[in-house]
C-alpha cells in the first residue's frame, strides 16, 4: 500500500518542481522588466567663471554655443580660468577627455573651448563651444582728437565756453570787442547776436566765468568790465543768465554791498553747481592799474544761491588761503578747489574739499601734481583729469590724472592710453567740460617771450569701448 501511494505522488513532485521553475522564470522575467532605463538627457544648462559672477553667460541650446555678453574685464588672463556649471541629469563633462569639476577644473580659454556631455547611457552626447570673451580696449583709453584748429572766431584773451541743450555756447571778450558764437557740433561756429534787459551786448565783461545747465540755463558770473571813454574800468557783482543764450537779464550790480545779500565785485571767479545751487568761491578784486593779465587781490569766501538772484554767504573766509584761479568744481557729491596761486604767488598744488561750502579739509595728498594756475580739472569715468594752466615753467600742455579722488596724481606720458597728442599747445585760462562721455577743450590763452596768443580751437577726448 504504501508503494502504490508514493507511486502514486510522485506525478505531483514533479509538477511541483515546474511550477517552481515557472515562477521563478515569471519572476526574473518581471525583475528586467521593471529595471529603470539610463537617461539619455545631457546637456549644460548654467555657466559661469569663479571670480567673474557678475558676466553673464549665454547658452544657446540649439548652437550648442556658450559666450558672455559683457567683456571680462580688460588684461584678464584667459589661461587658467575656472568654470562653475550645470550639467543635466548630472551628465559627465570632459575637455578634451579629461572630466571636469564645476568650480574646480581650470582651462586656458584663449581659444574657443569645447565642453562634452554624455549622458547617463554613455552614447548620447551634446558638445558645447564656449568662447570667453575679454575686453580688448583699456577702458582708461582717451581717444584726443582736434576737431577744428580755428573756430572761425576771435580769438579772444578770455573765451568760456560749455553746453546748453545739446547747444555750444562760447563767449569771448578782449577790452570792448566781445562776442556770442553757438555751434551744433563745436567744430563750425556761428555769430549769435545776444543782449541783456540793459539792451547791452552780451558777454559784457573779461575774465568772466560761465556756468552751463544750473535751472537749465547757462550763467555768466562778475568779471572785470572795461571802460569807456572816461569811465575806468571796474569789477561786478552783476550775474547774466540765459535759457537760449540770445535773451539775458542781468542782475544789477551793487557797487558797495551791505549785509551777506550779495558778494562783492570780483574777478576770475571760482563757480559750480553743487546740491541744486550755484556757488560762487573766491574770485579777485580788481587788479592794479585795471591791468586784465594781472589778478587782483585774492578771495576765500563762499557763497551760494537757489537762483542765481538771492544769495547767501556760506562762510566769510574757508579753510584754504585765499588764491587766484584755481580749478573749483563738484565731484562725488563733495566741492573741490584745487591749486591756484596765492597772495604772495606761490603756486598752490594743494586740494581743499567740502560737503556743505562751510566746512573745508585739506586732503592729504600722496603723489602730487606740479603747483599750478589757470588750470582746469574735470571728473570723468570717476577720476579727475587735470589739463594744463601755467606753471613756474610756464604755460603747460601736460595732462594729469587721478583715479583715487584726488590723493594720487600721475602724470600722463607717452605710452599711457590717456596721453594728450603732442599737437596739443599748451594754455590756461580755457574751458573744459565733460559732454557727451567725452572731456572737450575749447580756447585758452598763451604767453611766450613773443607775447599772448590766444586760442579758437576745439578738442575732444572720448572713452574708447
Amino acid at each position: 500500500m504504501t508503494e502504490n501511494y508514493l507511486n502514486h505522488r510522485k506525478p505531483s513532485y514533479r509538477l511541483l518542481l515546474i511550477s517552481a521553475f515557472a515562477l521563478l522564470s515569471l519572476l526574473n522575467f518581471s525583475c528586467k522588466k521593471d529595471a529603470p532605463k539610463k537617461s539619455n538627457l545631457t546637456g549644460i544648462s548654467a555657466f559661469s567663471l569663479t571670480g567673474h559672477d557678475a558676466v553673464v553667460f549665454a547658452i544657446d541650446q540649439n548652437a550648442l554655443t556658450i559666450s558672455n555678453v559683457d567683456s571680462l574685464p580688460f588684461n584678464t588672463s584667459p589661461a587658467a580660468l575656472i568654470a562653475k556649471f550645470t550639467s543635466v541629469n548630472n551628465s559627465a563633462v570632459t575637455v578634451n577627455s579629461v572630466a571636469q569639476v564645476s568650480g574646480t577644473t581650470p582651462n586656458n580659454f584663449a581659444q574657443t573651448v569645447t565642453y562634452q556631455t554624455t549622458a547617463e547611457d554613455g552614447v548620447t552626447v551634446r558638445s558645447y563651444a564656449v568662447k570667453v570673451n575679454i575686453a580688448k580696449v583699456d577702458p582708461k583709453t582717451v581717444a584726443w582728437k582736434q576737431l577744428t584748429a580755428n573756430g572761425g572766431y576771435g580769438p579772444y584773451r578770455t573765451l568760456t565756453a560749455g553746453v546748453l541743450n545739446n547747444k555750444f555756447f562760447a563767449f569771448g571778450t578782449q577790452g570792448v570787442n566781445t562776442g556770442t558764437f553757438s555751434s551744433n557740433d563745436g567744430i563750425t561756429w556761428t555769430t549769435v547776436t545776444a543782449t541783456d534787459n540793459n539792451a547791452a551786448v552780451v558777454p559784457v565783461a573779461e575774465r568772466q566765468t560761465a556756468v552751463f545747465g544750473f535751472k537749465n540755463k547757462v550763467w555768466l558770473l562778475g568779471g572785470h568790465v572795461p571802460g569807456a571813454g572816461f569811465s575806468f574800468s571796474y569789477v561786478t557783482n552783476s550775474v547774466w543768465s540765459s535759457a537760449d543764450g540770445i535773451t539775458w537779464t542781468a542782475t544789477p550790480r551793487v557797487v558797495t554791498p551791505v549785509g551777506d545779500n550779495i558778494w562783492e565785485g570780483r574777478e576770475r571767479i571760482g563757480a559750480t553747481v553743487f546740491q541744486d545751487k550755484l556757488w560762487v568761491i573766491g574770485g579777485n578784486r580788481y587788479p592794479s592799474f585795471g591791468n586784465v593779465n594781472s589778478n587782483g587781490v585774492p578771495l576765500n569766501d563762499v557763497w551760494s544761491s537757489a537762483d542765481g538772484a538771492a544769495w547767501t554767504k556760506v562762510t566769510a573766509a574757508a579753510q584754504f588761503t585765499a588764491r587766484s584761479n584755481p580749478s573749483v568744481l563738484t565731484h562725488k557729491n563733495k566741492l573741490y578747489v584745487i591749486g591756484g596761486k596765492n597772495a604772495s604767488n606761490t603756486l598752490l598744488d594743494e586740494i581743499w574739499t567740502s560737503a556743505d561750502g562751510a566746512t573745508w579739509t585739506q586732503l592729504t595728498v600722496a603723489t602730487k601734481f606740479t603747483g599750478r594756475w589757470g588750470h582746469q580739472v574735470v571728473s570723468f569715468n570717476n577720476n579727475l583729469f587735470l589739463i594744463g594752466g601755467r606753471t613756474a615753467d610756464g604755460i603747460q600742455n601736460d595732462l594729469w590724472v587721478s583715479e583715487d579722488d584726488g590723493v594720487n596724481w600721475t602724470k600722463i606720458t607717452a605710452g599711457d592710453p590717456r596721453v594728450l597728442p603732442g599737437t596739443f599747445t599748451g594754455r590756461a585760462y580755457f574751458s573744459a567740460f565733460v559732454h557727451q562721455s567725452a572731456i572737450w577743450i575749447i580756447g585758452g590763452e598763451f604767453q611766450d617771450a613773443n607775447g599772448y596768443t590766444y586760442r579758437n580751437d576745439t578738442w575732444k577726448g572720448s572713452l574708447v569701448k
